[in-house]
């Protein structure tokens, strides 16, 4: 396990002294830190310039827009009648996570749902396979006769993108597919409402046989929102799956809004906690906002300016480690919120995987954590066996999933392709 980020460190959590050092832990051979994502299995279809079409096909900035197969090949054959550029990526929220993870912890990560059985060079399949790192396991999905589903992305001039997906077989993994052993040996679990969005559709039981096997087991849930229109639509089973399951909720602003009917990100994150453990939510130029909650005895005052918005000095308890509310005696909610590292990037190519990167950072917080749990018991980090769910303060995660952010939103990619550097400079 690699620890949290190569960072200026000066709050993570500190102790009085430290009883080992990390170089002189040793792994249990065989063990990993797994963390184990859902996901419909999508190839991307990039699509940059502007697009005079979008709404004649139904689509939205920003949302994400189921189309029959014949709709969809018309959208194909109009692309390639306006010789528009595009480029090939593999895609899905849950898979850039997992991808992230394994970058960021030096762990590798498991991805289940479905795809294509038969695969040959050039096809779309083969492009999400030869762009899936080798630390992303694979080898747990299930192969289905049919195409690998695809998401036609269209990136404007400013970086928003609206999404035209054409399934093929990925809502196709049944629920028999997910292995009690997998999920219990996880870390983490992910998945996202776009799993649970047909209930009718196999996948979908598949996430709840999953969640439900991790609630049993005490793994942590992490669940992303999908888009606003989404959160929209099913937002009563969205609450009940957030009160039921989860552990870590990662929205924007705009999905934290259509699920809470609260603009203001703070006031969101409020509400949003009486149904999770932890949630992040990102904010675009305005930056991230992360709440959580702890014990009234294992608070920890910032040093830092005391804030206040629509919660009075929100950020005073940010220095403390986070906790699940069961395992709270005396809870209290905890904020912390940042702008975008070094003011966000100079140039903003593509705003897809941003929230991705800030959630793989924050799971990778609390896979550390555990790691350290099992194999230095002794540390003064668990006090007397606190269940602490992070392994660095409130404030540490949410500079880390804001570094981690920036690092996505510089480039091009969805995905990070190598480790994240120091934040100096």
């Amino acid at each position: 396990m690699r620890f949290p980020g190569d960072r200026l460190a000066k709050h993570y959590f500190p102790v009085p002294k430290k009883t080992t050092r990390l170089g002189d832990v040793r792994q249990k051979a065989g063990a990993r830190w797994w963390l184990v994502g859902l996901d419909h299995i999508l190839l991307d279809m990039e699509v940059t310039g502007e697009c005079d079409f979008l709404e004649e096909f139904g689509l939205q900035i920003g949302e994400s827009v189921v189309l029959g197969d014949g709709r969809f090949k018309d959208l194909v054959a109009r692309l390639k009648s306006q010789n528009l550029p595009v480029t090939y990526a593999a895609g899905g929220t849950v898979a850039n996570t997992l991808n992230n993870y394994t970058y960021l912890s030096n762990e590798p990560a498991r991805l289940l749902g479905a795809i294509q059985k038969n695969i040959q060079v050039g096809q779309p399949a083969f492009h999400y396979v030869s762009q899936t790192p080798p630390a992303v396991d694979m080898n747990h999905l299930v192969a289905v006769d049919g195409s690998i589903g695809t998401a036609i992305t269209f990136i404007s001039a400013d970086g928003e993108r609206s999404f035209a997906v054409a399934p093929g077989v990925s809502n196709d993994c049944p629920a028999e597919a997910i292995r009690p052993d997998d999920i219990e040996s996880a870390t983490v679990v992910l998945t996202t409402q776009y799993c649970l969005r047909d209930p009718e559709q196999p996948i979908a039981a598949a996430a709840e046989r999953m969640m439900s096997l991790a609630k049993q087991a005490r793994i942590p849930v992490a669940f992303g929102l999908g888009t606003a229109g989404l959160v929209k639509a099913t937002r009563q089973q969205v609450i009940k799956t957030l009160s039921q399951y989860v552990t870590v909720a990662a929205m924007n602003v705009q999905e934290a809004e259509a699920l809470t009917e609260q603009a203001d990100a703070l006031l969101a994150c409020q509400t949003i906690l009486d149904w999770v453990d932890l949630v992040i939510i990102t904010e675009g130029a305005r930056g991230m906002t992360i709440g959580g909650y702890v014990d009234e005895k294992y608070k920890r005052e910032t040093d830092q300016k005391i804030r206040s918005k629509s919660i009075a000095e929100y950020n005073r308890w940010e220095y403390s480690r986070l906790m699940r509310l069961s395992d709270c005696q005396d809870p209290i909610k905890v904020y912390s919120h940042i702008h975008p590292y070094h003011g966000g990037p100079d140039h903003l190519s593509n705003t897809s995987g941003a929230g991705d990167a800030a959630l793989a950072a924050i799971l990778h917080d609390i896979a550390a954590n555990r790691y350290h749990r099992a194999n230095v018991p002794e540390s003064e980090k668990h006090i007397a066996g606190v269940p602490f769910l992070t392994y660095s303060s409130l404030s540490r995660n949410t500079q880390y999933g804001n570094r981690v952010a920036y690092e996505v939103l510089k480039g091009c990619s969805p995905r990070l392709d190598s480790r994240v550097g120091s934040d100096k400079g």
